[in-house]
């Protein structure tokens, strides 16, 4: 998926420019809004999983992104555009914690953190692919970039299809609700539980809290680090690309070590140390003056990435209720209300004090996150406990 989405994706504002001939505000506006209808895509997806099964969220997503891709090969403007990037945008945003929910529901609890690192990087060999393909093949911001993503879909449509087959019925069936009214009304009902439970759970909604304050630091780090090098440097395009290229590749290499160590120790201490590495990887941004000390300090932060992104999912697993697992993956993706966040802080902070400062100013805020998490972990009874694997507990 990833990979498909490497393609097209980077490339689409070049589509919307040199294919429809939008402007640069009406492109502005068509990625932008991406931002909002993943958040509510993502928490609808998980909560209706729960009642609908994964099975059906996980397949529908795929097609409704199939169509929506091949809607973009024939939109003429920005109308078109904007409706099927909208719901490219909703679907593979409800995928996504559908996924990490199967897998939640899939594995025993000692081998849950370990397969988000591996869908973690996953996604992201994908992303770090997929752009060169898409250069090597012409697809930048071409029509056909986007067929051919669709094709790449339908392949893990018919697989996902085959693989999932054998999982348990979904509630909404097991309830025997036959009528098509009864159920409808069913799945509105669950899904306004659903809302009430994710809302009352006040050791979430901390987690959520926290969650956005990593992602405030960490999403769009591009973005500051482009306005400030643009500063600093005559070719900050150059010095850019090192320091992001270096961050992509560190991330696929020190997923696998972060994985293990994730899964030796309770996902608290993971994503404290991920925290502080932050900030640290922020101050080293502060203090450097060449390209190699920037690329120094990228390698601390990414760290500190491969350490947090596999423990907050690993926390929010662990205060799930079985029955509403789906909605509280689903509400994690509130968390990129960060992407916004960010840059609009960052930016406000560089204007008026310089890049150091909003560095490090940007960087406290991963200091706030720790002790939020510190906080609710308090509140997480067996949080070091590990699940035998089913094999072992038979052998012994």
């Amino acid at each position: 998926m990833s990979l498909a989405n490497g393609v097209t994706i980077p490339f689409l504002a070049i589509y919307l420019r040199n294919e429809l001939g939008l402007s640069v505000s009406t492109v502005g506006l068509v990625i932008g809004s991406s931002v909002l209808f993943g958040i509510s895509g993502g928490f609808l997806g998980g909560a209706l999983s729960d009642i609908v099964g994964r099975r059906r969220v996980l397949l529908s997503c795929l097609l409704v992104v199939i169509g929506s891709f091949v809607g973009f090969f024939f939109a003429r403007d920005a109308v078109t555009a904007f409706v099927f990037n909208a719901s490219m945008a909703f679907a593979t945003s409800a995928f996504s914690p559908v996924a990490k929910v199967l897998i939640s529901d899939l594995l025993p609890v000692a081998l849950r953190v370990k397969w988000f690192s591996y869908q973690y990087l996953a996604i992201n060999a994908g992303y770090a692919v997929g752009p060169l393909i898409g250069v090597a093949l012409g697809f930048t911001g071409a029509r056909i970039s986007f067929p051919a993503a669709a094709v790449v879909y339908l392949v893990y449509l018919a697989v996902l299809w085959t693989a999932t087959r054998q999982l348990p019925r979904p509630s909404i069936e097991d309830a025997g609700l036959a009528t098509l009214g009864r159920s409808t009304g069913a799945i509105v009902r669950g899904l306004g539980e659903s809302a009430r439970a994710v809302m009352s759970d006040r050791r979430l909604l901390l987690l959520l809290i926290g969650a956005i304050l990593l992602e405030t630091v960490h999403s769009r780090i591009s973005v500051l680090l482009a306005q400030n090098f643009v500063i600093d440097f005559a070719d900050s395009a150059r010095v850019l690309a090192a320091v992001m290229t270096t961050n992509a590749v560190a991330v696929i290499i020190l997923q696998l070590f972060a994985a293990g160590y994730v899964q030796r120790y309770n996902p608290l201490n993971a994503i404290t140390l991920g925290g502080i590495l932050t900030f640290v990887g922020m101050a080293g941004f502060a203090i450097s003056e060449q390209m190699w000390h920037y690329i120094v300090a990228m390698v601390v932060f990414t760290v500190a990435e491969t350490l947090i992104v596999p423990s907050e999912f690993a926390l929010v697993d662990r205060i799930a209720p079985e029955d509403r697992r789906g909605a509280y993956f689903g509400a994690q993706t509130f968390a990129q209300v960060g992407g916004f966040t960010g840059p609009f802080l960052g930016s406000l902070v560089l204007a008026s004090f310089g890049g150091p400062v909003m560095f490090l100013a940007i960087g406290s805020l991963a200091m706030v996150s720790v002790a939020i998490y510190l906080l609710v972990g308090r509140r997480i009874p067996d949080l070091n406990r590990h699940d035998t694997h089913p094999e072992t507990e038979k052998a012994s």
